[in-house]
């Protein structure tokens, strides 16, 4: 403990209690534990019990000037967990705020950062609610907040989970409150832009506040979910891609996010993983690939979407399976039809119901195995935590616009960039729009070896050439942040200029998304 922290402790102690300051060092390691050993230093670790001690800490640190790093839960697994941008911070933890209120004949939740997948789908089960939780990849322990704010998608419904917020409140740099204008009128935010100017945005993938509470339209489910998954050869791809938009376009609010998926990806979530990875790899690009999706609706509008899905996706794919939690058979089915080179996938046939459970709106962990890929050992059952069990996991999440030309040439350009540093190029394409796929690669490896610097390396390149070749990060790495706001483009120095003019001090998040 440094003669600063010290002195900060005793300072913040005027205005928090003991137990929500944390500076012994071996105390603060489990809440910036990464999954890389990149970490930036921090002062110390503040977890305050409620908003309006995280008022008057920001007041605090405008009126002695020392800079704050809120997150939410901390769990930004692959994008640097809970690391600042810059080293020095004191950072917030805003995990203890877990307030939930639900207008439910409005289908509008209202929650404070603390607040994970686990949180609000045990809220909704205790009570008998039937909404479905915004659910990612990332796992039950992950804040609903935090992932919108960061721009985040998922598969349900509703994917773009910051499309999904219709107002906010936040602590801005000089202490005062924000709150979004409907609210401010005593209104409920039953619309997203309110009126006037909107300002809500300035503050997802910013540093311009603390948002404490959020407002976001939630899902009820509906009368049916169906997955629908289809095996495509590479050579057949574009073509399916012609017909993934038609389907989008068409299907619109009846089916989610599509996802693009080829075996490397599906081989580094199964048991067997490093041997089965690489296997694939030495396959290339030319192996087969998944598509799945997800159908909602009444079983009317199930259905003819499904006879529009079979109608597009028939001239690309020879089997294409409708599968519902209710299905008998669907294991059975799905481990028949699931080809060779995907053997390994059959030993995971038990986790579908989980696959399943995510696209209805229930949380899991089975995602997250991925970033076990190079620590098996490490894996357990329920509470996964890459950070704390030491796995290595980067994210290259590029956007990709959904024209066959621009696939081909992104496709090409992950295998070349992984091959070079013998990466396992594990691709998903994930439909944001019927215009746009997010790509999410993982670069999985041993933190504190060659393998790390390897990972770091690669991760570098595929940012700089992405960009020459027109695919651009949808969010960034705390480490990264800078290599994207290099040039001086009107964006970046009107974001600049409003910073300098709420937080001239610049205590909140120094480096965030600058």
């Amino acid at each position: 403990m440094t003669e600063k922290s010290e002195q900060l402790e005793i300072v913040l102690r005027t205005i928090l209690p003991e137990h929500c300051i944390i500076s012994d060092r071996r105390a603060v390691e489990p809440f910036t534990a990464d999954t890389s050993s990149n970490t930036q230093e921090v002062i110390l670790v503040v977890r305050p019990d409620n908003k309006e001690q995280v008022q008057q800490l920001v007041i605090l640190a405008n009126t002695i000037n020392f800079p704050l790093y809120p997150v939410s839960t901390g769990h930004n697994w692959g994008y640097g967990t809970s690391q600042p941008s810059q080293k020095g911070c004191v950072l917030v933890l805003l995990d203890r705020l877990k307030q939930i209120a639900l207008d439910d004949n409005l289908s509008l939740l209202t929650i404070e950062p603390g607040v994970t997948q686990a949180d609000l789908y045990n809220y909704f089960q205790s009570r008998g609610l039937e909404y479905m939780v915004p659910t990612t990849g990332a796992g039950p322990n992950c804040s609903i907040v935090g992932n919108a704010l960061e721009r985040g998608y998922g598969i349900t419904p509703i994917a773009d989970h910051f499309a999904a917020v219709t107002g906010l409140e936040a602590i801005l740099p000089n202490g005062e409150i924000y709150r979004s204008p409907l609210v401010e009128h005593g209104i409920p935010p039953l619309l997203k832009w309110g009126i006037g100017p909107y300002l809500d945005g300035i503050f997802s993938q910013s540093n311009m506040g603390i948002v404490t509470s959020m407002t976001l339209v939630v899902e009820k489910k509906p009368q049916l979910i169906q997955m629908v998954v289809a095996h495509v050869k590479y050579e057949q791809l574009t073509q399916a891609i012609a017909s993934i938009r038609t389907v989008l376009e068409k299907a619109r609010g009846n089916i989610g996010g599509i996802n693009v998926m080829n075996a490397e990806r599906i081989a580094i979530m199964s048991e067997d993983a490093s041997q089965d990875a690489k296997h694939v790899v030495r396959r290339g690009c030319n192996s087969q690939w998944l598509i799945v999706g997800t159908i909602y609706g009444t079983k009317q509008h199930a259905k003819a979407t499904r006879v529009l899905i079979k109608r597009e996706l028939a001239p690309v794919s020879r089997k294409i399976l409708f599968i519902t939690s209710g299905s008998a058979e669907f294991a059975r089915k799905t481990s028949f039809f699931i080809p060779g080179i995907f053997r390994k996938l059959k030993q995971i046939m038990s986790g579908l119901p989980e696959v399943l459970g995510l696209f209805s709106g229930v949380p899991s962990d089975i995602s997250l195995r991925l970033a076990y890929y190079k620590n098996r050992n490490q894996e357990k059952r329920g509470n996964l935590n890459p950070a704390i069990d030491k796995c290595g996991l980067l994210w290259y999440s590029p956007l990709v616009p959904m024209r066959s030309a621009d696939f081909e040439k992104y496709i090409d350009f992950i295998y070349t960039i992984c091959k070079k540093y013998d990466i396992e190029p594990a691709i998903t394409l994930t439909s944001l729009s019927a215009n746009v796929f997010d790509s999410t690669l993982p670069l999985v490896f041993s933190p504190g070896t060659s393998d790390e610097q390897r990972a770091f390396d690669c991760y570098r390149e595929l940012l700089s050439s992405g960009q020459r070749l027109g695919f651009t990060p949808y969010r960034l790495h705390s480490a990264f942040m800078h290599t994207h706001f290099t040039r001086n483009t009107t964006h970046t120095t009107f974001a600049r200029q409003i910073k300098n003019t709420i937080d001239p001090k610049n205590i909140m998040s120094p480096g965030r998304y600058e």
